[in-house]
């Protein structure tokens, strides 16, 4: 494998893993949170956030940002819908 591809693989895993972080933190303080708009608020960027990341790992690669890896982003309110 050349450089620039490890490099491609090791910021696309990178950014990746830290959105998805973030993403977990949000949808743990949306389902704590005793407030219903906190929830849909935070359930909505937390979507939102998982979709920009795997757009983002996907131009990284150089490829269509459109692709089926996006329903993914409908993974955060389906865990959150079912903690809640």
């Amino acid at each position: 494998m050349h450089v620039v591809t490890v490099q491609r693989w090791v910021m696309s895993v990178l950014v990746l893993t830290t959105a998805l972080h973030f993403v977990g933190g949000l949808l743990i303080l949306a389902v704590t949170l005793d407030r219903p708009d906190a929830f849909w608020v935070l359930t909505i960027i937390s979507m939102i956030v998982t979709a920009l990341s795997i757009v983002g790992a996907r131009l990284l690669h150089q490829t269509s940002a459109l692709t089926w890896w996006l329903l993914v982003a409908l993974l955060p309110l389906a865990i959150s819908l079912y903690f809640r």
